[in-house]
Protein backbone atom coordinates (compact mmCIF):
# COMPACT_ATOMS: atom_id res chain seq x y z
CA UNK A 1 0.00 0.00 0.00
CA UNK A 2 1.48 3.21 -1.18
CA UNK A 3 1.36 5.61 1.88
CA UNK A 4 2.89 8.86 0.48
CA UNK A 5 -0.03 11.16 -2.02
CA UNK A 6 3.07 13.69 -2.93
CA UNK A 7 6.89 13.52 -2.97
CA UNK A 8 8.61 16.61 -2.95
CA UNK A 9 12.65 17.38 -2.59
CA UNK A 10 11.71 20.27 -0.62
CA UNK A 11 8.76 19.60 1.84
CA UNK A 12 9.51 15.68 1.98
CA UNK A 13 7.30 13.23 1.73
CA UNK A 14 3.71 13.71 2.72
CA UNK A 15 0.56 11.35 2.83
CA UNK A 16 -3.04 11.91 3.56
CA UNK A 17 -5.13 8.51 3.76
CA UNK A 18 -7.47 6.20 5.87
CA UNK A 19 -6.39 3.30 8.16
CA UNK A 20 -7.70 -0.09 7.60
CA UNK A 21 -11.50 -0.85 8.87
CA UNK A 22 -10.90 -2.97 11.59
CA UNK A 23 -8.68 -0.28 13.65
CA UNK A 24 -12.15 1.82 14.44
CA UNK A 25 -13.37 -0.40 17.13
CA UNK A 26 -9.67 0.34 18.49
CA UNK A 27 -9.92 3.72 17.86
CA UNK A 28 -13.65 4.02 19.24
CA UNK A 29 -12.41 2.51 22.67
CA UNK A 30 -9.08 5.24 22.49
CA UNK A 31 -11.51 7.99 22.65
CA UNK A 32 -14.09 7.06 25.18
CA UNK A 33 -11.23 5.94 27.70
CA UNK A 34 -8.65 8.92 26.88
CA UNK A 35 -11.87 11.55 27.03
CA UNK A 36 -12.67 10.93 30.49
CA UNK A 37 -8.87 12.02 31.50
CA UNK A 38 -9.00 14.97 30.12
CA UNK A 39 -8.78 17.18 33.43
CA UNK A 40 -10.37 20.63 31.71
CA UNK A 41 -11.44 20.10 28.09
CA UNK A 42 -11.48 24.26 27.76
CA UNK A 43 -7.86 23.96 27.30
CA UNK A 44 -6.09 24.83 24.05
CA UNK A 45 -4.22 21.24 24.17
CA UNK A 46 -3.58 18.49 26.62
CA UNK A 47 -1.92 15.50 25.64
CA UNK A 48 -0.44 11.97 27.20
CA UNK A 49 3.15 10.21 26.63
CA UNK A 50 3.05 6.85 25.00
CA UNK A 51 5.29 5.93 28.18
CA UNK A 52 2.75 7.22 30.52
CA UNK A 53 -0.22 5.24 29.45
CA UNK A 54 -1.51 2.28 31.26
CA UNK A 55 -3.82 -0.48 30.83
CA UNK A 56 -6.25 -1.09 28.31
CA UNK A 57 -5.29 2.06 26.68
CA UNK A 58 -1.49 1.60 26.19
CA UNK A 59 -3.19 -2.05 24.50
CA UNK A 60 -5.19 -0.34 22.49
CA UNK A 61 -2.50 2.38 21.40
CA UNK A 62 -0.59 -0.50 20.83
CA UNK A 63 -2.86 -2.22 17.73
CA UNK A 64 -2.31 1.64 16.10
CA UNK A 65 1.32 2.45 16.19
CA UNK A 66 2.56 -1.20 15.56
CA UNK A 67 0.54 -1.79 12.78
CA UNK A 68 1.93 -3.34 9.11
CA UNK A 69 0.51 -0.65 7.66
CA UNK A 70 3.58 1.60 9.05
CA UNK A 71 6.15 -1.00 7.05
CA UNK A 72 5.47 0.90 3.90
CA UNK A 73 6.85 4.04 5.12
CA UNK A 74 10.26 2.38 3.97
CA UNK A 75 10.77 2.48 0.21
CA UNK A 76 13.98 0.45 -0.38
CA UNK A 77 15.16 -2.60 1.10
CA UNK A 78 18.07 -1.09 1.99
CA UNK A 79 16.10 0.74 4.30
CA UNK A 80 16.17 1.13 8.29
CA UNK A 81 13.08 1.65 10.10
CA UNK A 82 13.00 2.74 13.56
CA UNK A 83 9.81 3.86 16.05
CA UNK A 84 10.30 6.38 18.24
CA UNK A 85 7.94 5.66 20.54
CA UNK A 86 8.40 7.56 23.21
CA UNK A 87 7.85 10.81 21.29
CA UNK A 88 4.81 8.56 20.83
CA UNK A 89 1.57 10.47 22.46
CA UNK A 90 -2.20 11.10 22.95
CA UNK A 91 -2.99 14.48 21.97
CA UNK A 92 -5.99 16.76 22.65
CA UNK A 93 -6.71 19.62 20.81
CA UNK A 94 -9.01 22.63 21.00
CA UNK A 95 -8.26 25.37 19.23
CA UNK A 96 -10.34 28.38 19.95
CA UNK A 97 -12.71 30.19 16.81
CA UNK A 98 -10.66 33.35 15.68
CA UNK A 99 -7.42 32.03 17.26
CA UNK A 100 -5.14 34.08 14.83
CA UNK A 101 -6.94 36.81 15.84
CA UNK A 102 -5.95 36.32 19.97
CA UNK A 103 -2.04 36.42 21.84
CA UNK A 104 -1.39 32.38 21.15
CA UNK A 105 1.75 32.36 23.06
CA UNK A 106 2.66 28.52 23.81
CA UNK A 107 0.10 27.38 20.94
CA UNK A 108 2.06 29.25 18.34
CA UNK A 109 4.04 26.64 18.13
CA UNK A 110 0.93 24.47 16.48
CA UNK A 111 -1.89 26.97 14.80
CA UNK A 112 0.59 29.18 12.83
CA UNK A 113 2.23 28.01 9.47
CA UNK A 114 5.91 26.12 11.08
CA UNK A 115 7.69 23.34 10.70
CA UNK A 116 8.39 20.31 13.51
CA UNK A 117 11.50 20.59 13.60
CA UNK A 118 13.82 23.67 12.48
CA UNK A 119 17.52 22.92 13.67
CA UNK A 120 19.10 20.59 10.87
CA UNK A 121 18.80 17.83 8.53
CA UNK A 122 20.38 14.58 9.25
CA UNK A 123 22.02 12.79 6.40
CA UNK A 124 20.44 9.87 4.74
CA UNK A 125 17.50 10.63 7.72
CA UNK A 126 13.85 10.94 7.02
CA UNK A 127 11.76 11.90 10.41
CA UNK A 128 8.32 10.96 9.77
CA UNK A 129 5.08 11.92 11.67
CA UNK A 130 1.54 10.83 11.71
CA UNK A 131 -1.42 12.14 13.01
CA UNK A 132 -4.35 9.80 13.36
CA UNK A 133 -7.78 10.99 13.75
CA UNK A 134 -10.03 9.62 16.71
CA UNK A 135 -12.71 11.90 17.16
CA UNK A 136 -15.73 12.47 14.56
CA UNK A 137 -17.67 15.26 13.12
CA UNK A 138 -14.70 17.46 12.39
CA UNK A 139 -16.20 20.10 9.93
CA UNK A 140 -13.71 23.19 10.71
CA UNK A 141 -10.61 22.28 11.62
CA UNK A 142 -7.86 21.90 9.34
CA UNK A 143 -4.77 20.78 8.79
CA UNK A 144 -3.09 22.84 5.81
CA UNK A 145 0.44 21.92 3.95
CA UNK A 146 0.96 25.33 3.06
CA UNK A 147 3.17 25.29 0.42
CA UNK A 148 1.87 21.95 -0.88
CA UNK A 149 -1.51 23.32 -1.27
CA UNK A 150 -3.02 20.37 0.58
CA UNK A 151 -5.26 20.51 3.48
CA UNK A 152 -7.40 17.87 5.23
CA UNK A 153 -9.79 18.06 7.90
CA UNK A 154 -8.88 15.05 10.27
CA UNK A 155 -11.75 12.65 11.39
CA UNK A 156 -11.76 8.97 12.81
CA UNK A 157 -9.86 6.65 10.84
CA UNK A 158 -7.83 9.43 8.98
CA UNK A 159 -4.38 9.58 8.82
CA UNK A 160 -1.91 12.09 7.77
CA UNK A 161 2.03 11.66 7.26
CA UNK A 162 4.57 13.66 6.83
CA UNK A 163 8.14 15.10 7.20
CA UNK A 164 9.42 16.45 10.77
CA UNK A 165 11.75 18.67 9.27
CA UNK A 166 10.99 20.05 5.84
CA UNK A 167 7.28 20.12 5.77
CA UNK A 168 5.87 23.47 6.38
CA UNK A 169 2.08 22.94 8.18
CA UNK A 170 -0.84 24.68 9.59
CA UNK A 171 -3.69 24.20 11.40
CA UNK A 172 -6.67 26.62 10.42
CA UNK A 173 -10.46 26.55 11.35
CA UNK A 174 -13.17 28.16 9.03
CA UNK A 175 -15.53 27.90 11.44
CA UNK A 176 -16.87 29.87 14.76
CA UNK A 177 -17.53 27.27 16.85
CA UNK A 178 -15.51 25.06 18.90
CA UNK A 179 -14.24 21.39 17.63
CA UNK A 180 -11.97 19.55 20.00
CA UNK A 181 -10.12 17.04 18.61
CA UNK A 182 -8.70 13.82 20.07
CA UNK A 183 -5.43 12.52 17.76
CA UNK A 184 -3.03 10.00 17.92
CA UNK A 185 1.05 11.09 17.08
CA UNK A 186 3.47 8.29 15.99
CA UNK A 187 6.86 9.24 14.76
CA UNK A 188 9.09 7.22 12.57
CA UNK A 189 13.41 7.46 11.37
CA UNK A 190 14.11 5.76 8.50
CA UNK A 191 17.64 5.85 7.22
CA UNK A 192 17.62 5.63 3.97
CA UNK A 193 21.45 4.53 3.04
CA UNK A 194 22.48 1.28 5.00
CA UNK A 195 25.76 -0.39 3.56
CA UNK A 196 27.40 -0.91 6.96
CA UNK A 197 24.92 -2.31 9.53
CA UNK A 198 26.46 -1.57 12.62
CA UNK A 199 27.00 1.57 12.21
CA UNK A 200 23.63 2.64 10.31
CA UNK A 201 22.41 0.87 13.51
CA UNK A 202 24.43 3.16 15.71
CA UNK A 203 23.88 6.78 13.58
CA UNK A 204 19.94 5.71 13.35
CA UNK A 205 20.35 5.35 17.52
CA UNK A 206 22.20 8.78 17.92
CA UNK A 207 19.97 10.50 16.11
CA UNK A 208 16.80 8.84 17.90
CA UNK A 209 18.19 10.11 21.20
CA UNK A 210 18.40 13.66 19.56
CA UNK A 211 14.67 13.39 18.06
CA UNK A 212 13.61 12.66 21.90
CA UNK A 213 15.16 15.12 23.98
CA UNK A 214 14.89 17.72 21.53
CA UNK A 215 11.23 17.07 21.74
CA UNK A 216 10.83 16.65 25.59
CA UNK A 217 11.87 19.99 26.18
CA UNK A 218 9.72 21.78 22.86
CA UNK A 219 6.60 20.13 24.40
CA UNK A 220 7.16 21.04 28.06
CA UNK A 221 8.41 24.14 27.32
CA UNK A 222 5.68 24.58 24.88
CA UNK A 223 2.74 22.87 27.48
CA UNK A 224 3.33 25.87 29.91
CA UNK A 225 3.53 28.30 27.47
CA UNK A 226 -0.22 27.47 26.42
CA UNK A 227 -2.90 29.24 27.71
CA UNK A 228 -0.37 30.44 30.79
CA UNK A 229 -1.73 31.64 34.29
CA UNK A 230 2.01 31.93 36.12
CA UNK A 231 5.01 34.12 35.10
CA UNK A 232 7.34 31.36 33.86
CA UNK A 233 4.25 30.31 31.57
CA UNK A 234 4.41 33.51 30.30
CA UNK A 235 7.85 33.78 29.49
CA UNK A 236 7.83 30.38 27.93
CA UNK A 237 4.72 31.06 25.87
CA UNK A 238 6.30 34.83 24.43
CA UNK A 239 9.66 32.37 23.53
CA UNK A 240 7.17 29.99 21.00
CA UNK A 241 4.81 32.51 20.31
CA UNK A 242 6.97 36.09 19.01
CA UNK A 243 9.44 34.35 16.95
CA UNK A 244 6.32 33.09 15.03
CA UNK A 245 5.36 37.19 13.83
CA UNK A 246 7.49 38.26 10.94
CA UNK A 247 7.88 41.95 12.45
CA UNK A 248 9.40 39.77 15.41
CA UNK A 249 12.58 39.08 13.47
CA UNK A 250 13.03 42.91 12.03
CA UNK A 251 12.51 44.15 15.54
CA UNK A 252 15.17 41.63 17.06
CA UNK A 253 17.53 42.56 14.18
CA UNK A 254 16.79 46.35 15.19
CA UNK A 255 17.40 45.73 19.00
CA UNK A 256 20.79 43.87 18.47
CA UNK A 257 22.13 46.77 16.37
CA UNK A 258 21.13 48.64 19.62
CA UNK A 259 21.52 47.01 23.05
CA UNK A 260 23.83 44.27 24.30
CA UNK A 261 22.36 40.75 24.76
CA UNK A 262 22.03 41.59 28.25
CA UNK A 263 20.06 44.60 27.81
CA UNK A 264 17.45 42.68 25.61
CA UNK A 265 17.33 40.23 27.87
CA UNK A 266 15.89 42.43 30.31
CA UNK A 267 13.59 44.27 27.94
CA UNK A 268 12.21 40.95 27.19
CA UNK A 269 11.57 40.36 31.15
CA UNK A 270 9.86 43.73 31.08
CA UNK A 271 7.41 42.33 28.48
CA UNK A 272 6.99 39.52 30.08
CA UNK A 273 6.26 40.71 33.44
CA UNK A 274 3.70 43.35 31.53
CA UNK A 275 1.92 40.41 30.18
CA UNK A 276 1.65 38.76 33.40
CA UNK A 277 0.23 41.40 35.64
CA UNK A 278 -1.88 42.15 33.03
CA UNK A 279 -3.67 38.61 32.90
CA UNK A 280 -3.64 38.81 36.91
CA UNK A 281 -5.51 42.16 37.12
CA UNK A 282 -7.69 42.02 34.12
CA UNK A 283 -7.31 38.50 33.33
CA UNK A 284 -6.28 39.69 29.60
CA UNK A 285 -4.10 36.93 27.82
Amino acid sequence: MQLFTIKDKKEGNVGIGKLPNESFTVLDNILHEYYAMIPDKSNTTYHTYYTNLQGTLKSNFDKIQYNELWNNICDTKNSIMKPVIEMNEIYYSNPKPNFEKTNLYGASANLIPHKDCILFYFYGIRFYRIIIGVTEKNDDTITEFVNLKMEHKINRGDYMIFDFDRTLHRVKKIGEQNTPRILLKLHFIVYENNENKTRAKEYVDFVSYFYKYYYFIARYTEEIGTDPTTFIGFFYGLLWGLPFYTQFKYILCLLLMIFSLSEIFMIYMAIVSFCYFRYKLLNIR
